[in-house]
Order: C-alpha cells, then structure tokens, then sequence
C-alpha cells in the first residue's frame, strides 16, 4: 500500500477499500485511510460494497458463546453501578433489556472492532478489469486453497477462469474457478516452497480447462497471494 491514497483514482480506492476491509493495512496506513474515510462518501461505498462482499466469509464461521466477564467488562468501562441494576431486576425488564442493547451497542460503536477472523495465511483478491473483486482466494501454508465466487460475471458460453501458477517460469494449472459458491484446491507439494513468492493468474479458458494445459485465453488478474496479519483472513 502507497504511503497516501489518491481518491480520485477509482482503481487505487477500491484497492485501498478492499485491504482496509481485509484488514491488511499497517497502523500508520490504517489511521491515515480512517482520516480520509470519514471524509470521503465515495471510500464510504466502496467499503460498504467489499464488507458486503466479504460477508459470505462471515457466514462460514461457527457462533461463539460471549465469555460470563462480559456483561461486567461493559460496566466497568461505562462506569455504571452493577448493584443498582440488580436491584431494579435489570434483566428481568423489558425496558432493561432495551437499555443493555443500547448500551452493547455504544461499546461498539466507541471501539475499534475487531475484525472477524477466517483461518487461514494467504489472500489472493482477483479482480475484473473495473477493479470489483470476482474471486477471493484463501490459502493455507499446507496448500489447501479455498476459492469463493464473489462476482465473476457473465462469459461467454462453455467459458470460466482458469487459475494459474508460476513455477520457475511455467504456468501450471490449479483448475477452473468456482461460477459460484465455492471450491477447494491443493496446491502440489512440490510447489509448496514457491507458495509465498510465486506468481498467479487467472484467464478465460473453456469450462473443461485450457487445451494441453496452457493458457490460451485474455488474462483476467495477475498477482501474488499477499500475507495476512496473525495469520488469519481479517474481514
């Protein structure tokens, strides 16, 4: 990520927008697009869209049960009067069960939120020449890949995206991209050493695969899979 960002190029926003939404943007860079952020209702729908995007991960992940010091943790930090609640049957009123809503949701909106997490080390976001994410890849440091269909829209027919793999100069292929939902690879094991430095690409190939395992058709993206801090997909 460049050290500013130029809002008046719609290709270097969304791609601020979607690594800000990834959450692969240091501390410095972070609060800088944060400033620009709260300026600028353009970078405003752009997040919205890839958060929007990105929910499907969301939706993968299994609830988790809020640990008891919660409820605590939130009065401690309002500097409320825990005894006086209980006294009033806090929890038992209706009108206190609106009031802790809206409490829970002060403390949301006055702290940074964490992101939700997705395990997994690698990102590969592939996009359509206009810059709105198509793919999202997720890799794995074993080789498993995990490819989700965001908006790969239409091809031509008996046509998809072929993903690809440098290896020493050669593209091997990894197989056809998912038209929606999602799909598993595995990443050969010879080729696991090439993983973090290698780079991939995406072309229009027909639906079967390229013919004798080349690439034949327009690329669609090019890129390396970029690392994601503590080593999970941040959404």
């Amino acid at each position: 990520m460049h050290d500013t960002f130029d809002l008046s190029d719609p290709e270097a926003r969304e791609l601020a927008a979607g690594e800000y939404v990834l959450g692969t943007l240091d501390r410095d860079q972070r609060a800088e697009f944060e400033a620009l952020l709260a300026v600028s209702t353009d970078l405003q729908r752009s997040v919205d869209a890839w958060r929007e995007h990105l929910q499907i991960f969301n939706q993968q992940l299994e609830p988790v049960t809020p640990p008891g010091h919660l409820w605590s943790g939130i009065v401690a930090r309002l500097g409320l009067r825990v005894g006086l609640l209980q006294r009033l049957g806090f929890w038992r009123a209706f009108s206190g069960f609106a009031t802790a809503a809206a409490l829970v949701l002060a403390v949301i909106a006055l702290t940074p939120r964490e992101p939700a997490m997705m395990p997994g080390e690698y990102v590969f976001v592939i996009n359509h020449a206009s810059g709105q994410p198509a793919w999202i890849l997720n890799a794995t440091l074993d080789g498993k890949m995990m490819v989700q269909a965001v908006e790969p829209g239409p091809m031509p027919a008996g046509k998809g995206g072929e993903l690809w793999m440098m290896e020493n100069g050669t593209p091997v292929s990894l197989g056809m991209l998912p038209t929606q939902g999602q799909a598993t690879m595995q990443l050969p094991a010879k080729m696991l050493g090439l993983m973090k430095t290698a780079d991939f690409a995406v072309s229009m190939e027909p639906s079967s695969g390229a013919p004798g395992g080349k690439p034949s058709g327009p690329v669609i993206d090019e890129g390396k899979l970029v690392q994601i801090r503590n080593s999970t997909v941040s959404l």
